[in-house]
């Protein structure tokens, strides 16, 4: 006896139902997790550039004039602002509605300012008389 037409249909619907089933919910825990790597990552980039540039400073503070470095960075996507204030590189990312600040002290006074746009960037730190200028 042949299976109504029917019948068939509604057997490819159920189990179209069951894949859907099991794939939605792996989806949805993937896309979760490539988005919490993402955050890491971008949390990583942004501190690395922000020690790199203080222990970068602190080297050519210590040499004192005319000392001068170049340095390659990553920007990473998500900053809102670089502040360079006296000792302190602070780097604020804003991902989703989570604010993050990073930042890294120095002990040399630093004066400058960074882009905030994604991407890599060569910067120079020079000593200059008793501060070290940054110039992305």
């Amino acid at each position: 006896m042949k299976p109504k037409k029917a019948q068939v249909a509604f057997e490819y619907i159920v189990i179209v139902m069951l894949v859907l089933a099991f794939i939605v919910p792996v989806w949805v825990y993937v896309s979760g997790m490539e988005k919490d790597a993402m955050e890491q990552l971008s949390l990583s980039y942004a501190k690395n550039a922000v020690e790199n540039i203080a222990s970068t400073a602190d080297l050519v503070y210590s040499q004192g004039p005319p000392a001068k470095l170049s340095l390659r960075i990553y920007i990473p996507d998500g900053v809102q602002a670089i502040n360079i204030t006296s000792r302190v590189i602070n780097m604020q990312l804003q991902r989703g509605s989570m604010h993050t600040d990073v930042f890294a002290m120095s002990s040399a006074t630093l004066n400058g300012t960074l882009s905030t746009e994604e991407g890599a960037y060569f910067i120079t730190l020079e000593a200059v008389g008793d501060y070290v200028q940054i110039n992305g």
